[in-house]
């Protein structure tokens, strides 16, 4: 096994977590070696491909469910550099001062180490870079202010916002106005491969720091193991596997494991750095659709982006004591997967040409379609370990245990399905229907910070056994919440940046 040469920092993993790390630490001079697995893939090859991973060996998924305890989930990320930012639809609401609270004020869940306005001055920090477009401050976002203007509020929020205020503009990486070379959005909502590369991803917001002289980055390179010194306390290299199955060694004064929140734990526990709640408490939203079938046009289609307005009407209250909160927002593009069954129904009913096509197009206009996102009761029975079962460079898999869903979050669903279509009434709801939405891209909670003894991480995101080791990223989330958890990440990172240069 070869040695390379020490860096101030070793970080692991190239997405907006690593890659805010590093920019602190370069901007104060400091030398930073960055590992990733994956391959550079440009923004015009994943236009070309329609993908954002290379075929390298170093990038194949390496998690396996565990089927026999759970559900098979489909898990969901990249490994490339700029990592699971490479395929963001762009959604960046901040949490809000509950959600860092939960237990103080609602007697559940965990409160964060952190006050929102210490997280608020890093919000502040990374909207820009992010070129996050925002409402002005309101009783749902209090100060600072976002850094860009907010995209109009569409035909379908103007119509729907008076009945489930408090309504707002949906915080989103899709700029209002150009932002270094990142043109303003256009609009097409083809967000997770944006045609005019506008939409935030590390490649096109953080090329300064990808192409800065004191980066070292290993693409295609697996971060094996973190080996520890002698005394038990910190952690002395990084043993890394090169697609080519070559081993190297790296060394740094300090390491940061920004990955995801799966290979996070995993890389933990193959290192055997564990504590009592290593890789527990996994979280992904319960991403989920509502359509709401209207007797008038909803102006379905119509809006200057994917998703424009966010409602807060099932987010905030004394409920969270008993259950789930949701966010919700309206799909510009409207009923767009229900398109096929209104043309095979009309068929069946025996039309054909214009007839079919006007009667398609109007009942596409009368449906509002709302995506939901709601939080839960963190469970220890939801994990990460290691399998029996090893990778093609010998690695064992990380073995995910997930069953959707306690009773909290089934209680908070429930209202949501039976008071939205009522609050809706006044427009004229005709049919309502549910239906759950692709899963797996938010690995949340699995390596939680705290201040109580079964933390994994501090509120400086230093592990708890090994001194010059942090983590960033969801995986340290000690609860989830309704917003989309990307912008915190950016916050938290920006935040551990500052807290190494200091």
């Amino acid at each position: 096994m070869t040695a390379s040469a020490e860096a101030d920092t070793v970080i692991i993993g190239s997405g907006v977590a690593g890659a805010m790390v590093a920019r602190g630490l370069l901007a104060a001079g400091r030398s930073v070696t960055m590992v990733e697995r994956g391959s550079l893939v440009s923004w015009e090859q994943q236009s070309e491909t329609m993908t954002w991973e290379s075929d390298s060996p170093a990038a194949a998924h390496n998690h396996e469910s565990d089927t026999a305890a759970g559900e098979e989930w489909p898990w969901s990320y990249v490994y490339g550099v700029g990592g699971s930012c490479a395929r963001w639809a762009g959604m960046a609401p901040r949490l809000i001062p509950e959600d860092l609270e939960m237990r103080t004020r609602f007697g559940v869940m965990r409160d964060w180490p952190l006050s929102y306005d210490e997280l608020g001055a890093h919000y502040a920090r990374v909207e820009p870079v992010l070129g996050v477009a925002g409402p002005e401050a309101s009783d749902v976002y209090p100060p600072p202010a976002f850094a860009l203007p907010p995209h109009p509020l569409s035909p379908g929020d103007r119509l729907v916002a008076p009945l489930l205020e408090p309504y707002v503009a949906l915080p989103q990486a899709r700029p209002t106005r150009a932002v270094g070379k990142r043109p303003p959005c256009c609009g097409s909502a083809r967000c997770q491969l944006c045609p005019v590369d506008s939409r935030f991803s590390v490649l096109n917001g953080m090329a300064d720091t990808l192409g800065h002289p004191g980066l070292d980055l290993r693409t295609e390179t697996i971060a094996a193991r973190l080996v520890t010194d002698g005394a038990g306390r910190r952690i002395a290299g990084l043993e890394c596997v090169a697609a080519d199955g070559s081993r190297v060694m790296v060394r740094g004064r300090r390491y940061v494991v920004a990955a995801n929140g799966i290979e996070s734990a995993g890389l933990l526990l193959r290192s055997d750095i564990r504590t009592a709640e290593t890789g527990q408490n996994l979280y992904d939203h319960a991403n989920s659709r509502l359509t709401v079938t209207l007797r008038g046009p909803a102006g379905a289609g119509r809006g200057n982006s994917l998703s424009t307005g966010a409602s807060y009407r099932y987010y905030s209250g004394e409920f969270r004591r008993e259950r789930a909160a949701a966010l919700l927002s309206l799909v510009n593009t409207g009923p767009i997967f229900d398109v096929a069954g209104f043309t095979t129904e009309g068929l069946l009913a025996g039309r054909s040409g214009r007839a079919l096509r006007r009667e398609v197009s109007e009942r596409f206009s009368r449906v509002l379609s709302f995506d939901l996102y709601l939080d839960d009761v963190p469970s220890r029975a939801n994990r990460v370990e290691l399998s029996s079962t090893k990778d093609r460079f010998g690695l064992p898999r990380n073995r995910v245990t997930y069953r959707r869903g306690t009773p909290y979050l089934e209680r908070g669903l429930a209202h949501v399905l039976e008071d939205l279509p009522r609050r809706l009434a006044p427009l004229g709801v005709e049919s309502s229907r549910f239906a759950y939405a692709p899963q797996g891209a938010h690995m949340i909670g699995s390596l939680r910070m705290g201040e109580d003894a079964g933390a994994v991480v501090d509120r400086d995101l230093r592990h708890s056994t090994r001194e010059n080791l942090f983590v960033v990223g969801s995986a340290v989330f000690p609860t989830p919440s309704p917003a989309n958890p990307t912008l915190t990440i950016a916050a938290l990172a920006d935040r551990l940046g500052r807290h190494l240069v200091g």
